[in-house]
């Protein structure tokens, strides 16, 4: 994986994922950098705001393609 930031493009190495209170925890190296991502229940709404446009247009595409098979 890559981060695009400010500074530049910098690879992320996922190192293990883990739950820890209820939260799913990715711990990894950004660059020279230990990071650590925490997703909870209360970040769903914003993910589900972000996976929105890419939900609805494979959604779209799956429906031509059943309507294309039918035929």
């Amino acid at each position: 994986m890559k981060v695009t930031s400010p500074i530049g493009e910098l690879p992320f190495v996922v190192r293990g994922v883990s739950l820890h209170d209820g939260h799913v925890v990715v711990e990894g190296e950004l660059g020279a950098w230990r990071s650590r991502i925490e997703v909870g229940a209360e970040d769903l709404p914003m993910l589900g705001r972000a996976f929105r446009g890419p939900l609805i247009a494979a959604g779209l595409g799956l429906a031509g393609i059943a309507l294309l098979r039918r035929r």
